[in-house]
Protein backbone atom coordinates (compact mmCIF):
# COMPACT_ATOMS: atom_id res chain seq x y z
CA UNK A 1 0.00 0.00 0.00
CA UNK A 2 0.83 3.48 -0.92
CA UNK A 3 -0.03 5.44 2.05
CA UNK A 4 0.41 8.98 2.02
CA UNK A 5 3.63 10.27 3.65
CA UNK A 6 1.14 12.42 6.05
CA UNK A 7 -0.37 8.97 7.45
CA UNK A 8 1.92 6.37 7.34
CA UNK A 9 2.08 5.57 10.92
CA UNK A 10 -0.99 4.21 10.55
CA UNK A 11 0.05 1.51 8.81
CA UNK A 12 0.71 0.39 12.34
CA UNK A 13 -2.67 0.19 13.57
CA UNK A 14 -3.79 -3.36 12.98
CA UNK A 15 -5.85 -4.93 15.92
CA UNK A 16 -8.97 -7.36 15.95
CA UNK A 17 -11.74 -6.32 17.22
CA UNK A 18 -13.87 -8.59 20.03
CA UNK A 19 -16.72 -8.02 22.14
CA UNK A 20 -13.95 -7.50 24.74
CA UNK A 21 -12.77 -5.08 23.46
CA UNK A 22 -16.10 -3.10 22.25
CA UNK A 23 -16.95 -2.71 25.88
CA UNK A 24 -13.73 -1.64 26.85
CA UNK A 25 -14.00 1.27 24.45
CA UNK A 26 -17.43 2.28 26.13
CA UNK A 27 -15.03 4.46 28.40
CA UNK A 28 -14.37 6.82 25.78
CA UNK A 29 -17.40 8.33 26.91
CA UNK A 30 -16.25 9.99 29.50
CA UNK A 31 -12.89 11.28 27.17
CA UNK A 32 -14.75 12.70 24.47
CA UNK A 33 -16.60 15.63 25.45
CA UNK A 34 -13.03 16.94 26.85
CA UNK A 35 -11.31 17.89 23.59
CA UNK A 36 -11.03 21.71 23.40
CA UNK A 37 -13.76 23.50 20.68
CA UNK A 38 -12.53 26.07 17.82
CA UNK A 39 -13.27 29.50 18.79
CA UNK A 40 -17.06 30.46 18.03
CA UNK A 41 -18.72 27.28 18.67
CA UNK A 42 -20.16 26.19 22.01
CA UNK A 43 -21.42 22.61 23.01
CA UNK A 44 -23.89 21.44 24.99
CA UNK A 45 -26.23 18.39 26.02
CA UNK A 46 -29.56 17.15 26.36
CA UNK A 47 -31.42 14.20 25.73
CA UNK A 48 -33.53 13.02 22.57
CA UNK A 49 -35.04 10.54 21.45
CA UNK A 50 -34.11 8.60 24.39
CA UNK A 51 -30.13 8.94 23.89
CA UNK A 52 -27.91 11.62 25.31
CA UNK A 53 -26.66 14.00 22.59
CA UNK A 54 -23.95 16.69 22.09
CA UNK A 55 -25.55 19.79 20.19
CA UNK A 56 -22.68 21.89 18.68
CA UNK A 57 -23.71 25.63 18.01
CA UNK A 58 -21.76 28.10 15.55
CA UNK A 59 -21.27 31.98 16.72
CA UNK A 60 -22.50 33.01 13.38
CA UNK A 61 -26.09 32.11 11.72
CA UNK A 62 -27.19 28.88 11.37
CA UNK A 63 -28.08 27.13 8.08
CA UNK A 64 -29.93 24.70 9.34
CA UNK A 65 -28.75 21.30 11.31
CA UNK A 66 -26.93 18.14 10.70
CA UNK A 67 -27.26 14.91 12.01
CA UNK A 68 -23.79 13.48 12.49
CA UNK A 69 -23.59 9.61 13.39
CA UNK A 70 -20.21 8.60 14.57
CA UNK A 71 -18.69 5.36 13.25
CA UNK A 72 -16.86 2.84 15.43
CA UNK A 73 -18.55 -0.61 13.91
CA UNK A 74 -21.42 0.11 15.53
CA UNK A 75 -19.62 -1.03 18.58
CA UNK A 76 -17.21 2.33 19.82
CA UNK A 77 -19.14 5.59 21.07
CA UNK A 78 -17.73 8.59 19.42
CA UNK A 79 -13.89 9.06 19.25
CA UNK A 80 -12.28 12.63 19.72
CA UNK A 81 -11.73 13.00 16.55
CA UNK A 82 -15.69 12.86 15.87
CA UNK A 83 -16.31 15.64 17.89
CA UNK A 84 -13.48 17.80 15.90
CA UNK A 85 -15.60 16.82 12.72
CA UNK A 86 -18.20 18.07 13.98
CA UNK A 87 -17.15 20.82 15.14
CA UNK A 88 -15.78 21.72 11.69
CA UNK A 89 -18.81 21.24 10.06
CA UNK A 90 -20.43 23.51 12.68
CA UNK A 91 -17.90 26.20 11.42
CA UNK A 92 -19.84 26.01 8.13
CA UNK A 93 -22.61 27.59 9.41
CA UNK A 94 -25.27 24.45 10.59
CA UNK A 95 -26.09 23.39 13.89
CA UNK A 96 -24.73 19.51 14.97
CA UNK A 97 -26.41 17.39 16.28
CA UNK A 98 -24.57 14.25 17.43
CA UNK A 99 -26.29 10.87 19.06
CA UNK A 100 -24.60 8.54 21.88
CA UNK A 101 -26.20 5.57 19.95
CA UNK A 102 -27.06 2.36 21.26
CA UNK A 103 -24.06 -0.05 20.90
CA UNK A 104 -22.58 -3.37 20.13
CA UNK A 105 -22.65 -5.86 21.87
CA UNK A 106 -25.40 -5.60 23.67
CA UNK A 107 -27.92 -3.71 21.29
CA UNK A 108 -27.67 -5.32 17.99
CA UNK A 109 -29.33 -4.12 14.81
CA UNK A 110 -31.90 -1.99 14.83
CA UNK A 111 -32.11 -0.82 17.78
CA UNK A 112 -29.64 1.97 17.43
CA UNK A 113 -31.39 2.57 13.49
CA UNK A 114 -34.72 2.81 15.48
CA UNK A 115 -33.93 5.27 17.63
CA UNK A 116 -31.97 7.38 15.22
CA UNK A 117 -35.06 7.71 12.75
CA UNK A 118 -37.04 9.11 15.72
CA UNK A 119 -34.54 11.47 16.29
CA UNK A 120 -34.15 12.68 12.99
CA UNK A 121 -37.45 13.01 12.10
CA UNK A 122 -38.33 15.15 15.25
CA UNK A 123 -35.51 18.16 13.71
CA UNK A 124 -36.56 21.04 12.14
CA UNK A 125 -34.95 22.07 9.63
CA UNK A 126 -32.87 19.13 8.97
CA UNK A 127 -30.69 20.19 6.37
CA UNK A 128 -28.09 16.94 6.08
CA UNK A 129 -27.69 13.29 7.68
CA UNK A 130 -23.71 12.63 8.00
CA UNK A 131 -22.03 9.40 9.14
CA UNK A 132 -18.97 7.99 8.27
CA UNK A 133 -18.27 4.23 8.48
CA UNK A 134 -21.04 2.52 10.60
CA UNK A 135 -22.85 5.71 11.10
CA UNK A 136 -22.25 5.87 7.08
CA UNK A 137 -24.95 2.54 7.39
CA UNK A 138 -27.68 4.36 9.97
CA UNK A 139 -27.06 8.15 7.79
CA UNK A 140 -28.13 6.29 4.78
CA UNK A 141 -31.07 4.64 6.01
CA UNK A 142 -31.98 7.25 8.29
CA UNK A 143 -32.02 9.74 5.30
CA UNK A 144 -34.53 7.29 3.35
CA UNK A 145 -37.05 6.59 6.27
CA UNK A 146 -37.93 10.18 6.85
CA UNK A 147 -40.44 12.14 4.97
CA UNK A 148 -38.58 15.05 4.31
CA UNK A 149 -35.29 14.04 2.96
CA UNK A 150 -32.07 15.98 3.50
CA UNK A 151 -28.81 15.77 1.72
CA UNK A 152 -26.55 13.05 2.66
CA UNK A 153 -22.95 13.18 3.68
CA UNK A 154 -21.41 9.52 3.69
CA UNK A 155 -17.71 8.71 4.67
CA UNK A 156 -16.16 6.01 4.24
CA UNK A 157 -19.92 4.02 4.42
CA UNK A 158 -20.81 0.66 5.06
CA UNK A 159 -23.16 0.31 2.68
CA UNK A 160 -24.18 -3.55 2.19
CA UNK A 161 -23.13 -5.77 5.23
CA UNK A 162 -22.92 -9.47 4.86
CA UNK A 163 -21.87 -8.99 0.68
CA UNK A 164 -18.03 -9.54 -0.10
CA UNK A 165 -16.73 -7.23 -2.75
CA UNK A 166 -13.33 -6.73 -4.35
CA UNK A 167 -11.93 -4.44 -2.11
CA UNK A 168 -13.23 -6.36 1.12
CA UNK A 169 -11.28 -9.81 -0.11
CA UNK A 170 -8.24 -7.19 -1.32
CA UNK A 171 -7.78 -5.55 2.17
CA UNK A 172 -8.90 -8.13 4.45
CA UNK A 173 -5.97 -7.54 6.39
CA UNK A 174 -5.83 -3.29 6.32
CA UNK A 175 -4.02 -1.23 8.93
CA UNK A 176 -7.49 0.90 10.79
CA UNK A 177 -9.88 -1.55 9.40
CA UNK A 178 -9.59 -5.19 7.96
CA UNK A 179 -11.70 -7.14 6.11
CA UNK A 180 -11.43 -9.42 9.38
CA UNK A 181 -13.07 -6.96 11.56
CA UNK A 182 -15.39 -6.07 9.36
CA UNK A 183 -17.19 -10.00 9.59
CA UNK A 184 -16.97 -9.00 13.73
CA UNK A 185 -18.93 -6.28 12.73
CA UNK A 186 -21.37 -7.94 10.62
CA UNK A 187 -21.99 -11.30 12.60
CA UNK A 188 -22.99 -9.45 15.86
CA UNK A 189 -24.89 -6.46 14.29
CA UNK A 190 -26.93 -7.94 11.95
CA UNK A 191 -26.98 -11.46 13.50
CA UNK A 192 -27.21 -13.25 10.15
CA UNK A 193 -29.81 -10.70 8.53
CA UNK A 194 -28.65 -9.24 4.89
CA UNK A 195 -30.17 -5.40 4.28
CA UNK A 196 -30.64 -4.29 0.78
CA UNK A 197 -30.01 -0.35 -0.05
CA UNK A 198 -33.15 1.33 0.75
CA UNK A 199 -34.42 3.57 -1.99
CA UNK A 200 -32.68 6.88 -2.91
CA UNK A 201 -35.91 8.22 -4.64
CA UNK A 202 -36.29 11.68 -3.56
CA UNK A 203 -32.64 12.56 -1.84
CA UNK A 204 -31.36 15.89 -3.72
CA UNK A 205 -27.70 16.19 -2.87
CA UNK A 206 -25.06 14.03 -1.59
CA UNK A 207 -21.40 13.99 -0.74
CA UNK A 208 -19.75 10.21 -0.94
CA UNK A 209 -15.98 9.74 0.23
CA UNK A 210 -13.81 6.78 -0.19
CA UNK A 211 -10.24 5.74 1.36
CA UNK A 212 -8.17 3.90 -1.03
CA UNK A 213 -7.17 1.14 0.65
CA UNK A 214 -10.17 0.63 2.58
CA UNK A 215 -12.18 -3.10 2.67
CA UNK A 216 -15.05 -0.46 2.96
CA UNK A 217 -13.97 1.65 -0.45
CA UNK A 218 -16.37 -0.50 -3.30
CA UNK A 219 -19.12 0.10 -1.27
CA UNK A 220 -18.59 3.36 -1.00
CA UNK A 221 -18.28 3.65 -4.55
CA UNK A 222 -21.33 1.80 -5.21
CA UNK A 223 -23.78 4.00 -3.16
CA UNK A 224 -22.25 7.05 -4.88
CA UNK A 225 -23.24 5.47 -8.51
CA UNK A 226 -26.96 4.91 -6.88
CA UNK A 227 -27.37 7.99 -5.85
CA UNK A 228 -26.41 9.65 -9.32
CA UNK A 229 -28.91 6.80 -10.83
CA UNK A 230 -31.53 8.18 -8.57
CA UNK A 231 -31.19 11.58 -9.09
CA UNK A 232 -29.54 12.92 -6.56
CA UNK A 233 -26.64 15.77 -7.03
CA UNK A 234 -23.34 13.81 -6.07
CA UNK A 235 -19.91 14.77 -5.51
CA UNK A 236 -17.47 11.65 -5.61
CA UNK A 237 -14.08 12.08 -3.03
CA UNK A 238 -11.99 8.91 -3.70
CA UNK A 239 -9.48 9.87 -1.36
CA UNK A 240 -5.77 8.51 -2.52
CA UNK A 241 -3.00 6.98 -0.19
CA UNK A 242 -5.79 6.57 2.61
CA UNK A 243 -6.77 3.89 4.75
CA UNK A 244 -10.04 3.85 6.77
CA UNK A 245 -10.44 6.37 9.74
CA UNK A 246 -7.57 8.08 8.33
CA UNK A 247 -8.61 11.42 9.87
CA UNK A 248 -7.99 10.53 13.40
CA UNK A 249 -4.91 12.11 12.33
CA UNK A 250 -6.72 15.49 12.71
CA UNK A 251 -3.91 17.96 11.99
CA UNK A 252 -1.49 16.56 9.04
CA UNK A 253 -2.22 18.38 6.18
CA UNK A 254 -3.39 16.03 3.73
CA UNK A 255 -6.02 15.07 6.03
CA UNK A 256 -6.96 19.18 6.69
CA UNK A 257 -6.93 18.97 2.54
CA UNK A 258 -9.37 16.09 2.35
CA UNK A 259 -11.48 17.42 5.23
CA UNK A 260 -11.41 20.60 3.45
CA UNK A 261 -13.97 18.70 0.33
CA UNK A 262 -16.50 17.98 2.90
CA UNK A 263 -16.53 22.19 4.70
CA UNK A 264 -16.62 23.16 1.74
CA UNK A 265 -19.71 20.74 0.14
CA UNK A 266 -21.15 21.95 2.98
CA UNK A 267 -20.94 25.38 2.48
CA UNK A 268 -22.21 25.72 -0.82
CA UNK A 269 -25.36 23.99 0.11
Amino acid sequence: MELHRDIRMLSLMHYRMTSGMALISHAMRCITPCIKLPPGISMDKCTMAGMKCWILHPERTEKGTILMLHGGAFACPAAPYHLKNASAYAGTGFRVIMPDYPLLPQHPHPEALEKIIQLAAGISGLSVIAGDSAGGFLALHTATAIKEKPALMLIYPVVLPGFITSSMKEFRSAPMWSGKNNEWMEKHYLKGEQVPIPCLSGIRKAFVETAEYDPLHDEGILIGEKLMEAGAVTELSETKGTVHGYDILWNRPYVRTLREKRLTWLGNL
